[in-house]
């Protein structure tokens, strides 16, 4: 068992907490604190055995938060495979320039400075120096604060869509909704070669990948705000949301864009060797070994040499010469194909004249 040791020192409402995470220090009443830490900010209440604490603002490690932004391009090694990434460019660096306009709209607003935990610390210092009473007080004020940055914060983006181009939306909608009801959704964050004298230790891939499981679904952007649905697609650290006239990629409280017309959207289908369950709305083209010799039959030497399906899955490549570069796969065969002739044939004239702006 480890030791720890942790001490307190008490000035009327004002507690000073000493640990091995560090110094914290906390404010209130009996039943009611609002504390900061190592860890972050707090809220305590409760009384008589039952208690209730929340996190309202926590700290990154420090590991996490000194790790230097990987290269869009990195080759690193898994079981003797050199992986690529594939992963975009700067989110500031994205945008094109049909969108630069709204990206600086929305960075600007993104960059505003956040008051209310300027007032969560006001009311700890109040409370500290003159009255419990003030953090009572100050409670209120916090919630405004709070309001007044979403506000403040807040990007509008409006759409005034006609009834034709109301259908036009709802068939892109439909593209996606074949996306969002596949059984299984992965981001591709890296590819690699598999060399001829390799492929019977990876049963017989000729490439390897590296991915994850992602949820596609329909979501808005933090402090922004729209009268439309927005289909979104997780791609590693970052975010696609796809609005009516281009995609935002969302970091963070960064933002960058590229319109549709710009937008390059590949979907082919690949074989991939599934090692895990088997979606169901898949097809399975062939079977191989997990370790497999030349004429493709199972290699001996291996003890538990499992067969492994060949499933047919899509895969969809979203590009742009301005640094836009992720890959997504999708159990369903097929998948995607609607979006990528619908932005391909997009009617651009059409969708101008049906937005009416940001504000």
């Amino acid at each position: 068992m480890g030791f720890y040791f942790r001490k307190s020192l008490s000035f009327g409402g004002l507690r000073i907490h000493f640990s091995q995470s560090g110094v914290g220090v906390s404010a209130g009443v009996r039943g009611f604190r609002i504390g900061a830490g190592p860890r972050g900010l707090y809220v305590h209440m409760g009384t008589n055995g039952l208690y209730y604490k929340k996190m309202i603002g926590s700290k990154k490690s420090a590991s996490r938060s000194t790790r230097p932004e990987p290269p869009r391009v990195v080759e690193t090694t898994i079981n003797d495979v050199q992986m690529q990434d594939i992963e975009s460019d700067d989110v500031l660096n994205i945008s094109d320039a049909d969108s630069q306009d709204i990206v600086n709209e929305i960075n600007r607003n993104y960059g505003k400075i956040t008051l209310w935990p300027i007032g969560v610390v006001a009311g700890i210092l109040s409370t500290a120096m003159i009255s419990s009473s003030f953090l009572m007080a100050g409670i209120p004020l916090i919630i405004l604060l709070y309001l007044l940055d979403r506000k403040r914060k807040t990007t509008l983006m409006i759409y005034d869509i006609d009834s034709i181009t109301e259908s036009k939306i709802q068939s892109f909608y439909d593209t996606f909704d074949e996306l969002i009801k596949a059984k299984k959704k992965w981001h591709i964050s890296a590819m690699g070669h598999v060399s001829e004298n390799q492929r019977k230790y990876h049963a017989g891939a000729g490439n390897l990948v590296r991915r994850s499981a992602i949820q596609i679904h329909y979501a808005v952007p933090k402090y922004i705000k729209t009268n439309v649905k927005v289909p979104c697609i997780p791609v590693g650290k970052q975010k696609l949301y796809f609005f009516p006239d281009r995609v935002f990629l969302i970091e963070k409280n960064k933002a960058g864009a590229v319109s549709y017309r710009n937008l390059v959207l590949e979907c082919t289908n690949s074989r991939f060797i599934e090692e895990g369950p088997v979606p169901r709305d898949t097809q399975i083209v062939g079977q191989t070994w997990r370790y497999v010799n030349k004429k493709g039959g199972p290699d001996r030497r291996f003890k538990n040499n499992r067969q492994l399906p060949i499933c047919l899955y899509s895969e969809l490549w979203f590009r742009s010469n301005t640094g836009l570069n992720e890959k997504i796969q999708i159990s369903k065969p097929d998948a995607g194909i609607g979006l990528m002739n619908g932005l391909s044939n997009y009617d651009f004239l059409l969708w101008g004249n049906a937005i009416q702006g940001w504000k």
